[in-house]
């Protein structure tokens, strides 16, 4: 797929264009989220340092996916909403904590 296709989830500054004081404390007000990346049809790449899984749409679900690359990624969760979708991709992804551990514990 040409870079052309590819939707982000981030805006892109107009060429020139500078925002307002208003304008650039909404954007630095701004939750953080991990941005998406659109790579298939059905598919986005999530983002954190790095990629760090998939949501797959598949109507009305969106399939969240911890790993990368995709065929190595497992699961996590189905939910019904794209941006609670991203945000499960990232909640699941492996912390820097050490090579064995995902952020999971054996609860």
């Amino acid at each position: 797929m040409s870079a052309t296709a590819r939707t982000t989830g981030h805006a892109v500054a107009q060429p020139g264009a500078q925002p307002t004081p208003t304008e650039h404390d909404q954007i630095a007000s701004a939750p953080a989220e991990p941005p998406y990346e659109l790579v298939d049809i059905d598919r986005y790449e999530v983002f954190d340092d790095g990629p760090v899984g998939y949501v797959e749409v598949i109507p009305p679900l969106f399939i969240c996916y911890s790993g990368h690359p995709y065929p190595k990624a497992i699961e996590v969760a189905q939910v019904y909403d794209f941006a609670q979708a991203v945000r499960r991709v990232r909640d699941a992804a492996p912390h820097p904590r050490g090579p064995h551990d995902h952020g999971r514990s054996a609860a």
